[in-house]
Parts: structure tokens; sequence; C-alpha cells
């Protein structure tokens, strides 16, 4: 069975985590399950949810440094990876973050391919069995987080309601919601409940 890399995303911008979300929306091999805008809110969520393999985060974040949040996971015994993606770029800042396990540094000004090229490099380190499953031009595949998200959406859920009940924010379900879209090739909820049923995707 093809692992799945679960990723939780830190980071006080929030056009940031929507646009590292939309980025592995069409990974196949990667699924963003948590995202938080509060270092501690992204430790709590840890606590409860070991299986997360991969921890991408910013340094600058008002709750907590990028320092502070590596040592809370080496506390944690985090055994699953850990990237830094800052606009920080002192050279004795990040030769520190590097002495704390951070598997690696990225600048945010990278372009978003280096980005997702350089976190593919880390995931696969360990996993050289598994190999890069881009699900571009699939249309019909849509990750367990977008299969969920519809599902509740054809019950008739709200969408502050399925935020709540899958840890992320309004607008992190909306922007799931445009790319399960794009994916089926549908113009609205409707058309998209539609076509996802018709081609056994998910289930009233």
């Amino acid at each position: 069975m093809k692992k799945v890399f679960q990723i939780m995303i830190v980071d006080d911008h929030p056009l940031i985590i929507d646009g590292l979300v939309h980025m592995f929306d069409t990974e196949a091999d990667f699924e963003v399950v948590y995202t938080a805008e509060k270092s501690q809110d992204g430790l709590d969520f840890l606590a409860k949810n070991a299986s997360i393999d991969l921890i991408i985060f910013d340094f600058r974040i008002p709750d907590m440094n990028g320092y502070d949040f590596a040592i809370k996971l080496e506390q944690f015994n985090y055994i699953g990876q850990a990237v830094l993606l800052t606009m920080v770029d002192e050279a004795a800042l990040l030769k520190k973050m590097n002495n704390v396990g951070i598997n690696k540094i990225i600048s945010k000004s990278e372009s978003m391919d280096k980005i997702l090229s350089d976190i593919k490099k880390v995931a696969y380190h360990n996993e050289a069995q598994f190999k890069s499953s881009s699900s571009h031009g699939d249309n019909q595949f849509l990750t367990e987080t977008e299969k969920i998200i519809l599902t509740r959406i054809s019950q008739g859920h709200h969408i502050s309601v399925i935020a709540l009940e899958m840890n992320m924010s309004d607008r992190s379900i909306k922007y799931r919601l445009t790319g399960i879209y794009s994916k089926l090739g549908a113009a609205n909820r409707s058309q998209a409940i539609t076509l996802a049923i018709k081609k056994g995707i998910i289930e009233l």
C-alpha cells in the first residue's frame, strides 16, 4: 500500500498556509491534515496525533519562535521530519536551528516548485521505496480529507461546522473546496457532489 505522508503546517500568515495547502492538494503522496497559525496549537494537535510524518513551520510566529518550537518537538520525542520554511537569513540563527534536529531549512523566497522539490527530498529520504506520484491530470483523485469535506457538504453541514470538526480554519475548508471543484471539473457544490457520487468517490 502506498504511503501517504501526513503533514502539519504552522505559520501565522494565512496566505502562506493556503498556498502550501494548494500545492500539496495535487500530490497523491502528501496530505495536509492540520494547519495552525499559532505554534502552541500545532503542539497541542501533535500531542493527540502522533502519526504526523512531516511538520513545516515558520520561525517568526508571535507565540513561540522556531527555535523554541523545535525544542518542544524534541521534548515530544517527535520522530518525523521537520522543515523550517522562513524568510530568516541570519547565518548564526540558521546554524542554531540546524543544531536542534531540523531536517531542512527552505527560504520562502524560493519558487513553489523548488519548495515542493526540497520538501519531497526530505520526505523521501528514508522512504526510498516510495516515489513521487503527482496526481496532475487525474481529476477524479481526491484525498481522504477532500472526500470527508465533500461528504459533509453533501450532508448539509455548514463550512464552519466542518472546520471545527476537522481542526481547520473556515478559509482552509473553502480553499480545499475550490481545489475539489477543479479536480472534478465542477462549477459549484451541487455539481461537485453529483459528479463525485456518480464516479463512486463519495456516497450519501
